[in-house]
This record gives structure tokens, sequence and C-alpha cells, in this order.
């Protein structure tokens, strides 16, 4: 069975916890017994947490949905600067609630005591990571480490300080890590291992190192004590543990092909890649079915979330150098040339001029961006999507969904030890040498750090970056993770946050309006754009009507006249959207929460 078998069901008839914040009883609807008195009650009861504490089937993939370098159909409140301390209503805190009551009470002795440290040491996993992300969106919170009952006056008590939330995450996964019992790989990769916690701890020791780092002087981080060098220390020696003794590593084992290789495989396989993914969400025909496809390719279901030209831009030639955009006379590079001898991961990413996918008669042709409903830009992605069309209206997908990847906890290592000025040559080669190998790249920076800036990099992304260390590991994080759920976190850690509202939401080259274009060069054409809001021609079904907000920009520097397509969406950033606000019924509940600052 792909899934682990959480019984939720049992699970409900031990103990039911139901509330939506820090003031609410703990409900028991069984005798304690039927819990902690056996192994199999403690697994049922931590099982439950992989349900309600990791993304799910149906979101793990759409994480990046608000991220700077994606074109977004629907923004959100938040993602349109229009969000207020009266419409915050996400301030729940039942999932803690049940694992401190799993904590309080497993203590019967009739287990052996390695058995129930190994439990907690999960418990205590999903404790930390519930923490993280509250520390991540609303900064200080109160530390709870007990199931309260309604008349504890810890209830009401202050947030608690960076450095004791971040130094409560970390003592919970240093438990995790050496009383969890299981040191391989588990099978589908749908359950934890010690390793897990290891490398969620270099996450979370990263991100506070650069929160407090790129954050100095300002009030996200007064009184913070713990220095951003013994976080990125604390970050660097959780991945190199991993590294050094896990049984995970970079996996190479599929050809490049059609848009398929072994970057993408990943997230295309059925089963997972357990050589590299350290914990997936598994589907299966049987159980549970995902919407990879529905969401990505359906105008009526999912945001045409697309990848913007400004990122595109980003990824290197297979030779190792910069890529430019124009050719030595000066035109544009249409999009076969774009996406011809680029790093593998960009045509893994998006539909290239190579992709192929299934057709209704089950046969792989060639499949051009879909204009006309699934992409804003031109850019279509596909690192999720399984290619076939038959799969593309519902909750068809079998593809398991990673959630944590030995590629990350090799960047985590990378960048920690550029932070601390320590990164080796032989650390560049273990870590950034080997993604990009994988990603087809010969030449450049394989085995010794780089020493070059590259502009286009530093002025459109990071133009306060002046290491071309650091540059270039954040261009690899950003093109190994993309649509992983980290970017925003990341443009967060960085204190990048106006690339949200300011990053331009282009799209491909276009050499002509009103003219049919071949846009993969199989021959065929896909797409035609025009102004011309009443036409109905030769090629009303692939015609795409510009208007105020898909629309085109003029190259004023291209000889050929040509267009690079556009759209135009108000995105809202101000610097209080670093953290979010606390909603106003709590801070009325409980005056001794203050509000977040700018809120």
């Amino acid at each position: 069975m792909k899934k682990i078998t959480t019984i939720i069901i049992i699970f409900a008839a031990f103990i039911s916890v139901f509330s939506c914040d820090l003031t609410e009883n703990q409900q028991a609807t069984a005798d304690r017994d039927m819990i902690f008195s056996s192994e199999t009650g403690l697994q049922t009861y931590v099982y439950s947490f992989y349900d309600y504490m990791l993304p799910t089937s149906g979101n793990a993939f759409r994480q990046d949905k608000m991220s700077d370098y994606s074109a977004n159909a629907q923004l959100s409140t938040y993602e349109s600067g229009a969000y207020t301390t009266e419409t915050s209503d996400s301030w729940s805190w039942s999932d803690l609630r049940n694992i401190n009551y799993f904590l309080k009470y497993n203590t019967n002795e009739k287990i052996d005591e390695t058995v129930r440290n190994n439990y907690n040491g999960i418990a205590r996993f999903f404790r930390a990571y519930f923490y993280f992300q509250k520390l991540v969106k609303y900064g200080e919170v109160p530390w709870i480490d007990e199931p309260l009952e309604n008349d504890d006056d810890r209830l009401y008590a202050a947030r608690d300080g960076r450095d004791v939330i971040i130094g409560h995450i970390i003592d919970d996964l240093e438990y995790a890590y050496n009383n969890i019992t299981e040191t391989e790989i588990t099978p589908n990769s749908n359950t934890i291992n010690k390793w897990t916690a290891e490398m969620f701890k270099s996450r979370v020791c990263l991100f506070e190192a650069s929160w407090g780092k790129y954050h100095a002087n300002t009030n996200y981080v007064k009184g913070c004590t713990v220095t951003s060098d013994e976080l990125y220390k604390d970050a660097a020696d959780a991945a190199e543990m991993v590294i050094d003794n896990s049984p995970y590593s970079i996996y190479t084992g599929t050809t490049y092909s059609g848009g398929r290789g072994s970057y993408r495989e990943l997230f295309i396989s059925d089963d997972a890649v357990t050589d590299e993914v350290m914990l997936a969400i598994s589907l299966d025909a049987t159980l549970r079915m995902g919407e990879q496809n529905w969401w990505f390719n359906s105008s009526s279901y999912g945001v045409q979330l697309s990848m913007a030209r400004p990122f595109a831009l980003t990824y290197l030639n297979r030779d190792g150098t910069f890529y430019n955009p124009k050719n030595s006379d000066g035109s544009y590079k249409n999009f076969v040339q774009e996406t011809s001898g680029r790093d593998l991961r960009l045509n893994q990413t998006i539909r290239g001029a190579d992709y192929t996918c299934k057709n209704s008669s089950g046969e792989y042709v060639a499949a051009s961006a879909n204009f006309t409903g699934l992409t804003l830009t031109g850019y279509q992605y596909t690192k999720y999507v399984m290619d076939d069309v038959s799969i593309d209206d519902g909750s068809k997908n079998v593809n398991d969904i990673p959630i944590f990847r030995y590629a990350e906890v090799l960047l985590n290592y990378a960048e920690a030890k550029a932070e601390l000025g320590t990164l080796t040559n032989e650390d560049w080669s273990k870590t950034i040498g080997m993604l990009r190998r994988r990603a087809g790249i010969t030449g450049g920076d394989l085995d010794h750090k780089p020493t070059v800036i590259d502009s286009y990099l530093q002025k459109t992304f990071y133009p306060d970056v002046t290491d071309p260390v650091i540059l270039e590991i954040r261009r690899e994080r950003t093109c190994e993770l993309c649509l992983e759920g980290v970017r925003m976190m990341d443009l967060k850690r960085w204190a990048c946050g106006s690339l949200w509202k300011n990053l331009p939401w282009t799209g491909v080259y276009i050499p002509a309006l009103d003219t049919p274009i071949d846009m993969n060069g199989d021959g065929t054409y896909d797409v035609f754009f025009t102004k011309d809001a009443d036409y109905s021609g030769e090629y009303k079904s692939i015609c795409v009507h510009l208007n105020n907000i898909q629309t085109v920009k003029a190259s004023d520097d291209d000889p050929d006249g040509g267009y690079l397509y556009d759209n135009e969406t108000a995105r809202g950033w101000n610097d209080n959207m670093y953290l979010y606000p606390i909603p106003a019924q709590v801070i009325a509940k409980n005056p001794n929460i203050k509000q977040n600052p700018g809120w």
C-alpha cells in the first residue's frame, strides 16, 4: 500500500480536539488507556499528525501559488495588499493541543521506553513543524507545551520572543533526531525517519539565521540574542550530518527526453523516488488521487500559474555561461532558441520547445504551451503534471508529491557555509556542482566557487548582493526548488519581499501581432495574438485577444519590432507583510498579545 494507513475514525474515538484557539478545553472521548497502553495505539495517534499537519494531496503542489516568479490569474486579498486584521482568521492551535496531549500522557511503562521515546520523537518533530509555520507566518507567538485547561493563566500570556521559539523548535528536532529509531528510507518515503528531523533542522536554522541578518536593526528582530552566525553554523552542521550519514543521494537515473528526465521524475513518478525524496504525499488510484493536472491544465479550476520571463532568463546555458536573450545582431531569440541548450531543469519545469505529451490516442506528440486559457506568459508549468491529456479534467493523478528532498539539504549547507564565509571549493562541488551536473550543465562553476557576478541576476533580483557565491546559490536554490513551497519564505528571510510586487510578469517573445506563430517549431501554428476584440477569422481557435490585463509590450531594443507577452496584475506589498497580522479577535480576547509591526 502506497500510503500510511491513517485511521482517523479510530483516532477520533480516542480523542477529539476541535478548537480554534488556545482557550477551549481538551475533550477526551475514550479511556486514555485505549491510546497509550499499546504500540498500535501510539502509532495510530501519531500517524494522524501526517494528515493534519502536512500539506495535503490537494495543495502540496500549489504552495508557491504566491511567488514573485509566477504570474497568477486569481490574487487573494493578501496578495493584492487588501488583507486586514479583521479578515485574518487563521490563528488555530488544535493540532498543537493534540501533540501536547500525546506527549503528556505517553508514559505507560508497560511499553518499552525506547518505543515510547520513538513516538515522542515523531510527535516532537511535528510540534517543531507546527511552530515553525507559526514563526514564519506570525513571528513571535506564545510557546505552549502542555494541553492546557480553560482556567490556566498561560492561555493569556504574552507572545514569547523569537529566541525562545527557535530554541524550543531546535530542542524538539534534536530530541526527534536522537530518539526516532528509524534510520533507513521508509516505504515510499511517506513517514519520517531521524534524517527528516535533521533535514528540517537545517531549514529552520537557515531561515532564522537569514531573518536575523537581513532584518537587522528592525522591529522584526527586536530583543533577539541568538546570533545569525550561530544559527548558520547549526544549519550547516545539521545539513552536513545528513550529507555524511544518511542513505539519501541525488537521483540521476532517468535520461532526459521530451521534457522528462531525472529532475522531473521526482515529481511525476507513481512511487516516490526514495533515493532523494525524504518525505512525500502518496497517491494511488484506490486510496487517494491528486489534482495536479486538473489544477495546472484547466482554465476553469486552476489559476493559470505561469513562469514569469525574468525568472526564465536566470537558468544557465548548458555550458555553464549566463544566458543572453538576444542574438549577436541584437534581435531577440525565439522560443525554440530560448529553450534549447539550457539548464535541463528549465524544460523539466515548463513546456519547452521539445516537450511531448500523450494525446487522446495515447501517442506522444509535440505540445506547445496552451495560450488560450492555461498560461499567462507562454511558460506553462509541467513540474508536477503527468504528460497525458486524459487526466487533465479531474482528480486523476497518481504521481506522489515530494514534501522534503535531499537536494534542499545540499542547498541549505551551501548557503549556510557561504554566509559564514567558510564554503570551500570541495563544498561547492558536492552541493551546487552536483545539482548542476544533474541538470546537464557541463561547464562553468562546477568544481570551483564563482568569481564573476551575473549582472542580470543581480540587477533584476538581488541588487544588494555583491558576493558572486551567494548570488549563484540563490540562483540555484530558486531553479532547483521552483514551485516547492519555499520561495516566499526565502524572499521574506532575505528581506526581498518587494520582488512580489515589482518583478514584471512578462512572458515569451512575440515576433509579430496578427500573425500565426509556431512557438515550438513543430510546423503547427500555436497562437495568434491580436488587439482586435472582434477577430473571428481563420485562427480564432488559437487566438489570444489582447486587453488591459493580457497585453504586450513593444520591445524598443528589438530591431525586428517584436513584443513581450505581458500580464498586468496589481499586486500589493508593504514591509508589514513580512509577517501576517494577529487576528483582531485574538487581541480582543487576550490583550497581552500585541500586534505585529505595521498592522
